[in-house]
């Protein structure tokens, strides 16, 4: 009746898409001066205060304006931001730099069509540049158009064939496809260019945890001593331990990541999981379930599991009541009504 898979992280960059521009000028004019500037606004963080004291010193460096384009991008100023790439276009539109710097802002923005339109034109002005490439791949790699998502990623690697995020991405593009073999390849390629490709090593080790494959801990370990604080490290240890039968390491484990987050309701669940399955204590089951609803009150599996473990005690009434709940959450919820049916027989 559950399902307690944990499914392939892809790990990928935020697309970065820009627009395309054949204006080179090197002045800015007064009106475009005065669209975004907060050379006088108070209400600045340090970062800005200091980007804006450093264009009042050099109003010509194109590279000041990406910089607080980037800034504006993190506090979700995207118009701002977006004028800002435009500035930077106009000082210099030889380099891909201003161009790169709107197609983040055009994202952040949510104009993913534009950003896509505007990006395919800058590949014909600057086609050596593969993190233009890259980025027109991962953006045909989230609509699934994995065959031009390969394409473009074999594109950068003709023009660079040392470039690790475009083995991640591969490897990405054909997990998610499911051909894990080719998957395995790519990513283990990445890990060979950058050794340090924490995001790789993670999904190497999520690829043979979903095997139940122990080498996956070796590669959990590379991402710890890369990142030692990687937030999702410690479930996917977890999880891989609960697949192997090793329920009362994994319990220890869930419990570790409980005391530090209260709210981890999907680490509640697992160990509700491992006492009923692993432990076969039902009561130790219920109270861990209770405990994920408690973090989660729309956990609709968890309370499809108690109500499962409720019927087991005989306890028709609490069976009963959690069923119609995941009904009342999702009224044509198929497990809860095999649940109902399963109650009167």
């Amino acid at each position: 009746m559950f399902n307690f898979i944990l499914k392939y992280s892809c790990i990928i960059s935020s697309i970065i898409l820009f627009t395309f521009t054949s204006c080179k000028n090197n002045t800015i004019s007064e009106n475009d001066k005065n669209i975004s500037d907060t050379l006088n606004d108070k209400n600045v963080n340090p970062a800005l205060t200091q980007i804006n004291k450093l264009i009042t010193e050099k109003p010509g460096d194109a590279q000041l304006y990406i910089k607080r384009s980037q800034i504006y991008i993190q506090q979700k100023k995207t118009n701002e931001a977006i004028s800002d790439a435009d500035r930077a276009i106009k000082l210099d539109s030889s380099v891909a730099d201003g161009y790169m710097a709107k197609v983040d802002a055009y994202f952040s923005a949510n104009k993913s069509r534009d950003a896509k339109n505007t990006l395919e034109k800058v590949e014909l002005k600057f086609p050596k540049n593969t993190e233009a490439l890259l980025k027109l791949a991962e953006l045909y790699f989230i609509v699934k158009n994995y065959q031009k998502a390969i394409e473009y990623i074999n594109k950068a690697l003709k023009i660079d064939i040392t470039l690790s995020k475009a083995y991640f991405l591969k490897g990405n593009v054909y997990a998610e496809s499911g051909d894990t073999t080719r998957a395995i390849s790519s990513l283990i390629t990445a890990t060979e260019q950058d050794i340090k490709f924490e995001e790789a090593y993670f999904d190497l080790g999520i690829i043979f945890a979903a095997r139940k494959n122990p080498i996956a801990f070796e590669y959990f370990t590379n991402v710890e001593r890369i990142n030692p604080t990687n937030a999702n490290l410690a479930f996917a240890r977890a999880k891989l331990l609960q697949d192997l039968l090793k329920f009362n390491e994994a319990i220890s484990l869930y419990t570790q990541i409980t005391e530090k987050d209260k709210t981890r309701s999907d680490c509640f669940y697992n160990i509700a999981y491992c006492y009923l399955e692993g432990k076969k204590d039902k009561q130790k089951a219920i109270e861990f379930f209770t405990k994920a609803i408690a973090a989660n009150p729309n956990y609709i599996e968890a309370y499809l599991a108690r109500g499962y473990v409720y019927a087991l005690l005989k306890d028709i009434q609490s069976a009963k009541a959690d069923y119609n709940m995941c009904l009342k959450l999702s009224p044509n919820y198929e497990g809860a009504i095999q649940g109902l049916n399963e109650l009167k027989k």
